[in-house]
């Protein structure tokens, strides 16, 4: 936000058209469908799961920034990757 970003929605829980539960997105934008996923090492063990839970998302609509720590060390890089999938994004209804 200090960037000029808008502030993201924390927790978001995404379901398709149907009303399926595919995922809970850490942080993102709804109206606009990205989401921001953390991946840290703890993952490590859920990784196919994870790989198939963003698929789906991405299968939905959505743009997913997967963030790592080496993401988080050039923040400027987070928030370039966000504001371009914002801009990119259709407008919100």
């Amino acid at each position: 936000m200090r960037s000029g970003l808008p502030e993201p929605e924390l927790n978001i829980d995404v379901h398709d058209d149907d009303g399926r539960f595919l995922a809970c997105i850490d942080l993102g934008y709804r109206a606009q469908k990205v989401g921001i996923e953390y991946q840290s090492l703890l993952h490590a063990r859920r990784y196919a799961e994870d790989v198939e839970r963003l698929a789906a998302l991405r299968a939905a609509g959505w743009t997913v920034i997967e963030v790592t720590s080496a993401l988080l060390a050039r923040p400027e890089e987070l928030v370039d990757r966000t504001r371009r999938a914002l801009v990119a994004s259709p407008s919100p209804r």
